[in-house]
């Protein structure tokens, strides 16, 4: 099998079962850029207690066995290791964001860990709809105030 594109973002699991007492602080002293999700607890995905890891090259594009190579040999990443698909929707999941019918944390976004200054993003890109439902609101706002002139709608009516 060939080996996925390089990617700047990489994820992966620690087990609480496997993981050493230090783990966080292993990730730390290795003076890579880490953000870890607060422990979520097992369900139909994940049999197991555990936190999500992204990893961040910081200096480009990087490959899976680099990807392997920055995590310490000591932090388990139980095989599983794949690049993000989006950066902001692998990091929106460490804290469920999205997904209101899974485990919520009181903490919000400050329930996650950055460690050596992950570049942290929780916005996300408007769907279709959204786009559109602005747009809706945007343009009954020109038509009740009658503006005309670009410059009027953005400095002020």
């Amino acid at each position: 099998m060939a080996e996925a594109k390089k990617k700047r973002y990489w994820q992966f699991l620690v087990y609480e079962d496997s993981a050493p007492e230090n783990w966080r602080e292993l990730l730390k002293r290795s003076h890579c850029m880490f953000a870890i999700s607060p422990q979520h607890q097992p369900d139909e995905e994940c049999k197991k207690t555990h936190w999500h890891v992204i990893f961040y090259s910081g200096h480009g594009p990087i490959s899976l066995a680099a990807a392997k190579d920055a995590i310490p040999e000591s932090v388990p990443a139980n095989g599983y290791i794949e690049p993000c698909r989006t950066t902001q929707g692998c990091q929106r999941y460490l804290i469920h964001l999205d997904d209101p019918e899974k485990q919520q944390f009181a903490d919000g976004i400050n329930a996650i860990d950055v460690l050596n200054g992950f570049p942290l993003d929780l916005s996300r890109e408007l769907s279709k709809v959204e786009k559109a439902k602005v747009r809706s609101a945007l343009l009954g706002i020109i038509k009740e105030n009658g503006v005309i002139e670009y410059a009027d709608f953005i400095f002020g009516l």
